[in-house]
């Protein structure tokens, strides 16, 4: 038995000393998302004014093995770049590049996925942290309500209910922005494949 209770002990302490970081993750998450929500509106914004449509400019992106200048002002950033840096190993033609080409494409990918899996994280991160942050007051509430202490008990609870409320937020609010994100990058993923295939066919065969 008084090995048992040691246990308990450790793990009670242990659970205790977790609260504090947990609530300053979710105070550094809370943060961080709302600098991201700046960032987030300001992109959908832009991107309610691009009009831009390589799918109608193929056969001239073909012939000069670059972006239109009518085209660029219709593209997302992540498009362009990728269109200019292309366009550079196209007309290199050296021996490898074909391979270069793949390379390109598929770190540009990458890339973009990675921005849709930091937010992706949040939808994980801030409900496990909000649950974290509504047990481990609930254990110290319930000791002081074993000593009729209902102040510390009243306290825990607010605490507890409050970091559920906003891990809950946090996930519901990043769970949105990383459908959105998705959308933005299959989008953006489409027409960057697309202008790979009429800078690149028939041109290093």
């Amino acid at each position: 038995m008084n090995l048992f209770a040691a246990f308990q002990t450790v793990l009670y302490t242990i659970s205790t000393a977790l609260l504090y970081p947990v609530v300053i993750c979710l105070l550094l998450l809370c943060l961080w998302l709302l600098i991201y929500t700046g960032g987030f509106f300001a992109e959908w914004i832009k991107r309610r004014t691009l009009t831009g449509d390589v799918e109608h400019d193929m056969e001239t992106i073909h012939l000069k093995k670059e972006l239109p200048s009518s085209l660029i002002p219709g593209l997302p950033l992540n498009v362009t770049s990728y269109a200019a840096t292309l366009s550079r190993l196209v007309q290199e033609n050296s021996l490898f590049s074909l391979e270069k080409i793949e390379s390109l494409n598929q770190k540009k990918q990458l890339e973009m996925f990675k921005e849709v899996d930091r937010i992706r994280l949040i939808v994980r991160i801030g409900p496990s942290l909000g649950l974290m942050g509504t047990l481990i007051p609930m254990g110290t509430g319930l000791a002081g309500l074993t000593q009729g202490n209902m102040a510390q008990l009243s306290s825990s609870l607010i605490l507890a209910f409050t970091t559920t409320v906003v891990g809950l937020a946090l996930g519901i609010t990043a769970h949105f922005f990383s459908v959105i994100k998705e959308q933005w990058a299959m989008d953006d993923l489409r027409q960057i494949n697309l202008i790979t295939e009429a800078m690149v066919k028939g041109h290093l065969e």
